[in-house]
Parts: C-alpha cells; sequence; structure tokens
C-alpha cells in the first residue's frame, strides 16, 4: 500500500505538472517548494502520534503545513482530507488483526459523518474562508476536552504499569492475552458491545449527530475528525482508547473521502467554485502517514490506558490553547 500510494503522488505530481517537485520547483497550488521526503517525514510522526491515540493525522499535520511548511491557502483543507482519508488504513489492517475492530459500532458515527462532510467544506468555501471565530469556537472546545481527559488520566494513575489490562481481556492469562470487541445486541435505537468483562450501551441516534456535528467541524478545516470524537466517547460513554478506535478510525476515512469528494465536486455543481486538493502533496504525505499509523496500532495495546488519555488530552489542550491565542493575539506563526 505505500509503495503504492508513493506511486500515486508521482503520478500525480506528473500528470498535474509535467515534473516532479522535490525542493527545487513549487507546488502550484500549495505554492511551497518542499523536498518530497519531508512530505514522508511529516506523514510517518504525525501519523503515528495520532493513530496511537485513535486519531487521524490530520490534527496535527494541518497546523504543521500552514505554520512550518506555509501552505495556508483554502487548498490545504482537502489536500490534509487525503492525507487523512490513506493514512488511517495502515491503522485499520493493523487494529483489526489486534481484535480492535467492530463495524457494528461504526456504522451509526461513519453515517453521522457523510452527513457532517457534505455540509462542512460549504462553510469552508463560503462564510469560513476566513475562520477566526470558528477556530475560537473549536479551540475552547478542543481545550475543555482535554483537560477533561488529562484529569482522567491523573485520576488513573494508580493503574501505571498496565497496558491493554486483564480486566479488558478475554483470557487473563498473560501469555494467551487477546483483545476482542463483540456485539452482543444491536438495533436501529442503541449498540451493545462487550469487551474482556466490560459492557457498554450506546444510542445509534447520538452516534449518527455527533459524528454530523464534528463532521462539519472536521471537513471545513481539513481533519479527520478524531481529535473531537475520541474525547467524546472516552467522556460522555466511558469508552477506553483500545475500543474506541474501532469506530474513530473507520470515521476518519469515510469523513475524509466524503469531504473530498465534496469539495472537488459537490461544490461546483450548486455554483461554487470548487477548492481542489494538492494531490502530490497529499499522496506523498499519506505514505509516510500508512507506516506511522501502521506501527501505532501494533504497539497501542502495550501502552497504559492512562498514558494514552494523558497523551491525548495534552496534544489537544496545546492545540486548543494555540487556536485561542491565535484570535486573541498575533502569533509568529499561521493556523
Amino acid at each position: 500500500m505505500i509503495v503504492v500510494v508513493t506511486a500515486l503522488g508521482f503520478g500525480a505530481a506528473w500528470l498535474q505538472y509535467g515534473f516532479i517537485p522535490n525542493g527545487d520547483r513549487p507546488y502550484a497550488i500549495a505554492g511551497v517548494s518542499i523536498a518530497i521526503w519531508h512530505l514522508v517525514w511529516m506523514g510517518i510522526w504525525t501519523g503515528y502520534t495520532m493513530a496511537l491515540v485513535g486519531q487521524a493525522a490530520g490534527i496535527f499535520a494541518l497546523p504543521y503545513s500552514t505554520s512550518v511548511l506555509q501552505f495556508s491557502n483554502p487548498h490545504v483543507s482537502p489536500t490534509m482530507l487525503v492525507l487523512t482519508f490513506v493514512n488511517p488504513a495502515g491503522a485499520l489492517l493493523g487494529y483489526r488483526r489486534s481484535g480492535q475492530w467492530n463495524l457494528d459500532l461504526a456504522l451509526a458515527v461513519c453515517l453521522g459523518g457523510v452527513a457532517g462532510a457534505i455540509v462542512g467544506p460549504l462553510f469552508r468555501a463560503t462564510v469560513l474562508m476566513h475562520a477566526d471565530p470558528f477556530r475560537l469556537t473549536l479551540g475552547i472546545a478542543l481545550a475543555a476536552f482535554g483537560l477533561q481527559l488529562c484529569w482522567k488520566a491523573a485520576r488513573d494513575y494508580s493503574r501505571f504499569g498496565r497496558s491493554m489490562g486483564r480486566d479488558f481481556a478475554e483470557d487473563s492469562s498473560p501469555s494467551t492475552m487477546r483483545f476482542e470487541i463483540t456485539t452482543t445486541e444491536k438495533n436501529w435505537r442503541s449498540i451493545s458491545i462487550k469487551f474482556g468483562r466490560h459492557h457498554r450501551t450506546l444510542p445509534n441516534l447520538q452516534l449518527f449527530a455527533i459524528g454530523a456535528g464534528v463532521g462539519v467541524f472536521s471537513s471545513a478545516l481539513g481533519v479527520g475528525g478524531g481529535f473531537l470524537l475520541v474525547p467524546i466517547f472516552a467522556i460522555a460513554y466511558r469508552l477506553p482508547l483500545y475500543v474506541m478506535v474501532a469506530a474513530t478510525i473507520p470515521y476518519s476515512i469515510v469523513l475524509s473521502f466524503v469531504g473530498i469528494l465534496t469539495f472537488v465536486l459537490v461544490l461546483p455543481a450548486i455554483g461554487i467554485e470548487a477548492i481542489s486538493p494538492e494531490w502530490s502533496w497529499g499522496f506523498f504525505t499519506a505514505a509516510g502517514g500508512l507506516f506511522g499509523s501502521w506501527c501505532a496500532s501494533k504497539t497501542q495495546l502495550y501502552v497504559p490506558e492512562h498514558v494514552l488519555n494523558g497523551l491525548l488530552g495534552s496534544l489537544t489542550s496545546v492545540v486548543g490553547i494555540i487556536y485561542i491565542l491565535s484570535f486573541v493575539i498575533k502569533l509568529p506563526f499561521s493556523l
């Protein structure tokens, strides 16, 4: 998959420009000259870091692209969606093999993501072309969720040293410990799941509404949505990160795919100028993201839950605070 996506990056650049941008000539849409290895490296570290906490790479790759690489025009949003569409596939395959897989849990929230991804790009192309008030609201939400997760991590510090945890495993024997998320009951109103000795029942209508709301915010910015979805699952439904990845990773893929189609096809169909991705930029970054997210899926079960919550809470809080500060004062970089 990494080879195929890398080849797509070269092919897209050649078909679009007739040459391969590699630091000597700029990407025409982005207006940035950057080496291919830099884009791949960005994909690796953002893909690994965010897949470890059940998210796509967009929430880190977006500010890095806009502030460090100076790709700051509206085309950055669909370009990041190319990354968040492809890069979680590596994590998805790894999590499926490790037992962290349940499409019943993902269904309702993904359907909501489809609805949200149709609306979000419309805002990006119209009222949110200059999105300072939007980012302020988003920053407050991120900071609030992140601080709550940090509090939860501190509260659960007594579980230090435990990774997946015998309370989440089907077999308490360390040599045969395995993880599985099974559906115990499902209907149009709710989904009930079991993992280890734990049971959860989640209302499908709420999941759909959450997926739609998160999808509007996320597709407008050009991120996969996990940065809001993961804290909601952790706080509202008390799902551990080991479980919620079964829903958040497929959600990021579905949301990103529909968001790209909306930016490219739906906007011109309703009389708004299309906002096309910088395809080769997205594919090169996604190639690294595939590898990084796959590595994360192989290591997540061995990281203590409170460490994952603390990592996610800290990252989310920092990003939220930066968004808030960018509205209040002029920062030395752009978002």
